[in-house]
């Protein structure tokens, strides 16, 4: 009889340990598929006659009641659908029902690009948007989980 009761009270707290980890693990997660990810601003750093310099604001918000920290993103850039270049970010934490901007520095080689790149930059006239994945730990950092990015701005 002393078994059976050592066995339960065990059973019990490791379902209990269980459930904690999963509501962790779950809660985790959701927080990091919940962060917005948008270009806030568009600022043309320097026009020269070869290169553009860029500053792109990216903008991330934290919806959820829970912070994220450690947060990694990585992504392409494009102007008028054709690739510029990438970006990254790391290390990023942005706490409960918050949000945080983060500088991206892009240079852009006429000769790299379409013609079409080129003249909208000069113009002011263009659309840039990002692609990639941002990813951060769950699980007191056991495990790295990601999600795709997607957002774009209109410079005028």
């Amino acid at each position: 009889m002393k078994n059976i009761k050592k066995i339960l009270i065990a059973l019990i707290v490791i379902m209990v340990i269980s459930c904690f980890f999963i509501y962790t693990y779950l809660a985790d997660a959701s927080a990091l598929s919940n962060i917005i990810v948008d270009v806030e601003n568009i600022n043309i750093q320097q026009i020269g006659l070869s290169y553009c310099d860029l500053k792109i604001i990216v903008s991330l918000s934290n919806p959820t009641d829970r912070d994220t920290s450690n947060l990694k993103a990585s992504f392409d850039i494009y102007i008028a659908g054709n690739y510029i270049g990438d970006g990254s970010l790391s290390d990023v934490s942005i706490s409960a029902l918050s949000n945080t901007q983060k500088e991206v520095f892009v240079t852009i080689y006429y000769s790299e690009v379409a013609s079409a790149v080129v003249d909208g930059i000069k113009k002011g006239d263009f659309t840039l948007s990002i692609e990639g994945d941002v990813s951060g730990t769950v699980l007191f950092g056991l495990i790295r989980v990601s999600e795709q990015i997607e957002a774009s701005k209109t410079y005028l």
